[in-house]
């Protein structure tokens, strides 16, 4: 396994937990605690916890002497940006336009709101960029395919 397939499975196992543990706090807070669902959706504080993806390039180093990134490697980074970034995009729009039609062009919108499109879209572009990493290098473990 490459660099960046190591860092492209961490991410994903990062994003995957904390947008598990939401949802788990979420369900506690509505179903079992008896919050009302505007309060339990402070349950989503977890997915703070996708800032630790920002730790897999010191975790995985590129080693000294060894040939780390290739024409191929960039090729793949790139389409997997380029995806990741779509897709954000598509959703970020909806996330901003949807509101307007719901509640009018009079509404407000909460703040919490906001934050949660920040974390949303950082969780979107680094889950999408490993899974496409991921599934262009073909989910294996060999470094040399």
């Amino acid at each position: 396994m490459n660099r960046s397939q190591k860092m492209a499975k961490f991410n994903m196992i990062v994003i995957l937990i904390a947008l598990a543990l939401g949802v788990i706090a979420v369900g506690v807070l509505y179903f079992i605690v008896g919050h009302p669902l505007q309060r339990a959706l402070g349950g989503f504080g977890f997915i703070a916890i996708c800032g630790l993806a920002g730790l897999s390039p010191v975790l995985y180093r590129k080693e000294r002497g060894k040939v780390g990134f290739d024409e191929r490697d960039l090729l793949i980074q790139k389409k997997a940006s380029l995806r990741a970034y779509t897709i954000f995009w598509v959703l970020f729009v909806l996330a901003a336009t949807i509101p307007f039609f719901v509640l009018g062009p009079d509404g407000a919108v909460s703040v919490k709101y906001l934050a949660a499109m920040v974390f949303g879209g950082m969780a979107t572009v680094i889950l999408v960029q490993s899974i496409v990493t991921l599934e262009e290098y073909g989910w294996g473990g060999k470094e040399n395919e």
